[in-house]
């Protein structure tokens, strides 16, 4: 559902060095399960989907040579 290599692909384009440093795979919790018919009629989820990845993304600012 997070799409990580899309939202690194965005930071990247907007001058930051970007890149996922942990993912783990975790079954769905209440709070997704209770959403579970609205994220399959948005395409966020396949019909018997029941893990979801959870990932961290560090992203920090790219110094340009010549600049202080």
């Amino acid at each position: 559902m997070c799409r990580a290599n899309a939202t690194v692909d965005r930071l990247s384009r907007s001058g930051l060095a970007a890149e996922v440093t942990a993912s783990v795979s975790v079954p769905w919790g209440p709070v997704l399960r209770s959403r579970r018919a609205w994220s399959e009629r948005q395409g966020l989820a396949a019909e018997a989907q029941e893990w979801e990845e959870l990932v961290t993304i560090h992203a920090s600012h790219v110094k340009n040579a010549g600049l202080g």
